[in-house]
């Protein structure tokens, strides 16, 4: 979850968006404690030019986790924890006619973004000794092709309270969100979403030299 103040002003001129007054209210408490949660926990854009990923350091107190490049991300390590702007996928639905064209967009953005992490990860020392990169979101559909290793979330209360909270995020986003939770949720399970920083450098990382 992050937000920018751009993202914010251009929430509030989304005066044509056919929404009710509770769902709109909804929405602005929401994105409040979007900001708050980004204060709090120090997430930090990885491009300034496209918010649609930020991210934060922390350390992983999970099961080890084996990625499909054959690395493991183990409990202690120092992951890079990604999470999307939801103010942004929020102006992307609304101004998209479809849930294909919505998933053009964010498929585009990802891939312009993801270049972008390695030489973030270099620049800032806080982040040079992170195992790997890593994400819960029940958007993970198609991750593979960007080289990331999707896992089954755990069971237990981080998948539970997990499973909560982002599907009050999708009723709260989405102008069909609670038709789509009625109908669709076998579609709204979040799973792990990693890639080990050797994979990344890999894949996206481009030598000055």
């Amino acid at each position: 979850m992050c937000t920018s103040r751009s993202d914010d002003r251009g929430l509030n001129k989304l005066t044509s968006i056919q929404v009710n007054k509770r769902k709109r209210w909804l929405i602005s408490i929401w994105m409040k404690w979007e900001g708050l949660f980004r204060t709090f926990f120090h997430l930090e854009s990885l491009d300034e030019n496209n918010h649609f990923l930020c991210v934060r350091v922390r350390t992983y107190r999970g099961k080890t986790l084996r990625l499909a490049d054959g690395q493991e991300i183990r409990k202690g390590d120092q992951i890079a924890e990604l999470h999307v702007n939801n103010a942004l996928l929020f102006k992307m639905r609304t101004g998209t006619s479809s849930s294909m064209q919505l998933a053009i967009q964010m498929i585009r953005a990802t891939e312009q973004i993801l270049p972008k992490i390695p030489g973030f990860l270099l620049s800032h020392p806080n982040y040079r000794n992170v195992t790997g990169i890593y994400g819960v979101s029940f958007l993970y559909r198609g991750a593979e092709q960007f080289g990331f290793t999707v896992i089954d979330l755990p069971k237990g209360m981080f998948c539970f309270l997990t499973k909560i909270y982002l599907r009050t995020l999708f009723f709260v986003i989405h102008p069909q969100g609670k038709q789509r939770l009625q109908t669709k949720t076998h579609l709204l399970i979040p799973k792990i979403i990693t890639m080990s920083t050797k994979e990344l450098m890999r894949r996206y990382h481009v030598s000055n030299d």
